[in-house]
């Protein structure tokens, strides 16, 4: 099995990581809530944003953003 899911182009094997992390977490919300739910959906959610490929954006937007807000509230002329 896991021959044929290496054969695979590496966009339909993110295909398949990010349909099995999506289906985690729509499956981790019908169990009670708990430390271990509340964490393997994050992770499960983590790992499902950086397999659709939007992880590397939104990090790039966080860093600049957070670098304008530093340089706002450093500069001692404002």
């Amino acid at each position: 099995m896991f021959e044929k899911f290496m054969s695979l182009s590496p966009i339909a094997r993110r295909a398949v990581v990010a349909l099995a992390l999506f289906c985690i977490m729509v499956i981790d919300l019908l169990f009670p809530k708990s430390n271990f739910t509340v964490f393997l959906f994050l992770a499960s959610g983590l790992g499902w944003v950086w397999a659709i490929g939007v992880m590397r954006p939104i990090l790039l937007f966080l860093i600049f953003l957070l670098r304008a807000v530093f340089r706002y509230k450093t500069d001692p002329w404002l």
